[in-house]
């Protein structure tokens, strides 16, 4: 329908980016409002008039076939004899190149569109050209129908694969990354003793880049070296860079003739849910990442990639964490039916206790309270920590004047931190600091030391 409403022939998609060559910008013909250049990467019209266009292709098959319809058109005969045209407001063909930011998603109740906010169109066809894959992949998420607000995610449950009806399950080889100094090791590795898997099934690759973590390991190995089929660690001395010790885990599964799947983690990453890697492998994906520190691939689908990311989150290029478009309104959405008459929800009496912190985290908190009669500042001192986390319980000028926090090594205070809003910083050695003196009324802080 958009096609026939456009009353072209033939109809090309448009950017505002001119490719391949630059020097036949002032032959365009000039567009009050839209993308002014051609991309070949879209084409749409009647087969008649389509033939006529690419017989004239008299060149070679590497040659680039966007300037030779980009010459075409540009032929004012030619592109009245053909009655071609561009999609310069995005209509039907959607480039993503040069325009990510003018590309949002549309989120409707049964489904997901994309818009084009600069001409506030919904176009059809997406095209990922240049350097643009990663937010086609994105977008790819959510449409054509991979997720709703009304049923959720929509492919999930396509091709999977139920490890029950089958006769042995897949042999996994397990990388683990010890990288950097990392805390919890030991609450890491009894996760991975406890993961709902045969343990038969699981290889086990460790690369160590810490002499301190040497002892850990040690004394993981020595209780559990029955445990797993095999387990090979890489230590220090091998001096291994990152990439190298990755590859080198990817190189022992691909070499291995019964290795189904590679399972890469950093060692920083806890596997709360004992499922984890049957309800990935049940998944059936080639490659799927549900941390920014935990890979599982199928090994026999290596060089195909398919990000599965989970919907309220997406990697960014950096590798870390980015929003998704639908996080937010997920969220409110959830608010708002809070509030709807046959809603389920009701005021609740009893004391209910909730766990915010493991074990491993809740060893040191405390509420210090500064008042000038008594306690009114702190002497300078290295926090018997990790890292700090502090969270002001009132506010600066209101309930208490003075306060704050000095670091002496960079001659930086914090003097009003927002009440709720968490401080943090690092603990012992580097971040020397003193408690500033409260001048009047009473001053609450929350303080947490981690790993102390």
């Amino acid at each position: 329908r958009k096609f026939q409403e456009a009353n072209h022939k033939v109809l090309f998609a448009a950017e505002g980016l001119i490719w391949p060559d630059k020097r036949l910008q002032d032959k365009y013909p000039s567009v009050r409002s839209g993308k002014r250049f051609l991309n070949s990467g879209g084409i749409m019209g009647y087969a008649p008039y389509v033939n006529k266009l690419v017989e004239q292709w008299n060149l070679h098959e590497n040659d680039d076939d966007q300037l030779f319809y980009t010459k075409i058109y540009l032929d004012p005969q030619q592109r009245e004899n053909l009655n071609m045209s561009l999609d310069h407001k995005s209509q039907i063909f959607q480039n993503l190149n040069g325009a990510i930011d003018e590309v949002l998603l549309k989120f409707g109740t049964e489904r997901v569109r994309v818009r084009n906010t600069v001409y506030d169109t919904l176009p059809v066809i997406v095209h990922g050209n240049a350097n643009t894959k990663m937010y086609l992949n994105y977008l790819g998420n959510y449409i054509p129908n991979s997720w709703n607000y009304e049923r959720g995610c929509g492919v999930c449950d396509h091709n999977m694969v139920d490890l029950s009806q089958l006769k042995e399950y897949p042999t996994v080889m397990v990388g683990v990354f010890i990288e950097q100094p990392t805390p919890f090791l030991s609450q890491f590795f009894q996760r991975l003793v406890t993961l709902d898997y045969p343990k038969h099934k699981l290889n086990v690759f460790v690369h160590n880049n810490e002499v301190y973590h040497e002892r850990h390991i040690q004394k993981f190995w020595e209780e559990n070296k029955d445990v797993f089929n095999s387990f090979k660690v890489v230590g220090p001395e091998e001096n291994l860079s990152q990439g190298e010790a990755r590859n080198m885990g990817m190189g022992l599964c691909r070499k291995d003739p019964s290795c189904d799947y590679y399972f890469s983690m950093d060692a920083d990453v806890m596997l709360t849910n004992r499922q984890t890697l049957r309800i990935l492998i049940e998944q059936n994906r080639c490659v799927t990442v549900f941390l920014s520190q935990a890979i599982l691939t199928g090994v026999l689908l290596y060089f195909c990639l398919r990000p599965f990311e989970k919907v309220c989150y997406r990697i960014s290029v950096s590798g870390h964490f980015n929003r998704s478009a639908d996080n937010d309104k997920e969220l409110v959405k959830n608010i708002k039916n809070g509030f709807k008459s046959n809603s389920s929800l009701r005021p609740r009496g009893d004391i209910v206790f909730s766990p915010l912190f493991s074990q491993g985290y809740a060893v040191m908190n405390f509420v210090v309270k500064y008042t000038p009669g008594r306690q009114a500042y702190l002497r300078p001192h290295h926090d018997s920590s990790t890292f700090t986390i502090n969270v002001a319980l009132n506010s600066k000028g209101t309930d208490f004047q003075g306060g704050g926090c000095r670091f002496h090594r960079y001659n930086c205070s914090l003097d009003s931190p927002r009440k709720g809003w968490s401080f943090m910083h690092p603990g012992r050695l580097t971040h020397l600091h003193e408690g500033l003196p409260t001048t009047n009324g009473t001053r609450y802080i929350a303080v947490s030391f981690i790993d102390p």
